[in-house]
């Protein structure tokens, strides 16, 4: 998913919910879905734009065929302590890695 060109993905912007950040279909690996709470979100940080294009495009099964176990940084902590093998298929557990990890660590 590092590599992936987030610039190849068609962003249909004709959804009407409010408080959904966005949606895919996870064999149509061409589309993101954007509602509004995508819009009103900040660019980078936690529960952000960049944060919510990581979420959604690691539900597409040629990716990474995530699933949604676990929302919300404390709960996907408490599946990662638990429930390691299902931390690692949750899309929540990627955006949060992807939102915090430090891009200048080596």
């Amino acid at each position: 998913m590092a590599t992936h060109g987030y610039n190849d993905y068609t962003y249909d912007c004709s959804c009407t919910q409010a408080g959904t950040f966005a949606y895919v279909y996870p064999n149509d690996i061409q589309t993101i879905y954007l509602c509004g709470a995508f819009w009103r979100a900040a660019n980078t940080g936690q529960d952000s734009k960049a944060g919510t294009l990581v979420h959604e495009s690691s539900h597409f099964t040629q990716l990474a065929g995530t699933v949604d176990e676990a929302y919300g940084r404390a709960n996907c902590e408490t599946l990662a302590r638990n429930f390691p093998d299902l931390a690692t298929v949750n899309a929540d557990s990627h955006e949060y890695f992807a939102e915090n990890v430090n891009p200048t660590l080596n």
